[in-house]
């Protein structure tokens, strides 16, 4: 992976064969990057022709695409537009395609059912048997028949409507979060959608403690094919190794931390502190300093990442013959404080040894 800065505190992946860069950071539905600047949420293609066109941000100009990729963020790509040029580009390149909604019977009905419907009618059948072939009413095959369904879309079991790419990725044809993963509602409940398809394909739900991760680093894709089933670790090493989470190191990335305050938070974690303690200390949530002592967020080039052991514990401290001779000298009348600067560890660690939170046999 190539990280390209394009102006400082914006960065995205350089795809090599189509020259885009495109963003890492979070993303709208649709997939256009998004970044908060001075309390308000700005477009970042938006943010980088500004850098390229002094003055555009407040033009009421459109920033448009010339390769058509939405996370692109290559200022050669950009160009300045009105809504009438921008419209007719979409026009032009066939870019406007039917969303999920426009297309009937595809919550009930397959785009091949849909497909085999049309070519049906065409062969002869009547709308009323094709209605009862395939259990919707007269109205919904009159709709179907009169629909434009594009060559490209497929769907993936259990009934999700997707868009083929010519990458072989399946982007989702639905809702999706703020990072572009997929989301349905069940039961009155929002679920993604990669793990359906994931469970789909392996045949049982996937547990709290596994992750569908993807292949080919696209969130919105659900391809079966491109997806695998893994713990969170090996998720987030994936990720490490892969460099998906390199934008996050920048400064000048909207990160609450910096270099000086992460590389403090190791000390404290080598030294012994819990993290969330730390995460308290540092006004973050646990799973951020997590990422910290993982080095799967704010990794310095060539550093190893830690394998966590079962527990998170990377390695222990003391023996417990050591252990036991703590608690002695604690029950001797020694303060904590004492025994903590002598082995150079953390107050905390001790008392945890104390109350046999930790080392409570072999």
């Amino acid at each position: 992976m190539i990280i390209v800065t394009v102006v400082p505190g914006i960065e995205g992946e350089l795809d090599r064969v189509t020259g885009c860069i495109n963003w890492q950071g979070s993303k709208f539905g649709n997939g256009y990057g998004r970044k908060w600047v001075d309390g308000k949420m700005v477009l970042v293609h938006r943010l980088v022709l500004e850098s390229k066109i002094a003055g555009f941000l407040g033009s009421g100009h459109f920033a448009c695409h010339t390769c058509d990729n939405r996370s692109c963020i290559n200022p050669a790509h950009l160009v300045a537009g009105t809504a009438a040029e921008n419209t007719g580009q979409m026009i032009e390149r066939a870019r406007k395609t039917p969303r999920r909604k426009s297309i009937p019977g595809i919550g009930k009905l397959s785009i091949k059912q849909l497909r085999e419907i049309q070519r049906k009618y065409l062969s002869g059948i009547i709308k009323n048997h094709l209605a009862k072939e395939y259990g919707v009413d007269h109205d919904t095959i009159t709709k179907i028949l009169k629909a434009n369904i594009p060559n490209n879309f497929t769907t993936v079991l259990p009934n999700f409507l997707g868009e083929i790419q010519d990458s072989g990725c399946i982007i989702f044809q639905g809702a999706k979060d703020g990072q572009g993963y997929g989301r349905y509602l069940k039961n009155g409940k929002s679920k993604s959608v990669t793990r359906a398809v994931l469970a789909e394909k392996l045949g049982y739900e996937l547990p709290t403690s596994m992750d569908a991760c993807h292949t080919c680093d696209n969130p919105s894709c659900i391809n079966p094919e491109h997806l695998w089933a893994g713990t969170r670790t090996q998720n987030l090493l994936d990720a490490s190794k892969k460099g998906r989470t390199q934008g996050k190191s920048h400064p000048l990335s909207n990160a609450k931390l910096d270099w000086e305050k992460v590389r403090e938070i190791r000390q404290k974690l080598a030294a012994g502190e819990r993290m969330k303690d730390v995460a308290q200390e540092y006004s973050v949530g646990r799973k951020t300093i997590h990422d910290i002592k993982y080095h799967v967020t704010w990794k310095e080039a060539g550093q190893e990442v830690p394998l966590p052991r079962m527990g998170g514990h990377l390695d222990r401290k003391f023996t417990f013959a050591q252990a036991m001779e703590i608690r002695e000298r604690i029950q001797a009348g020694e303060s904590l404080a004492k025994i903590a600067q002598e082995f150079g560890v953390s107050k905390s660690i001790i008392s945890d040894i104390k109350r046999n939170v930790t080392y409570r046999g072999e």
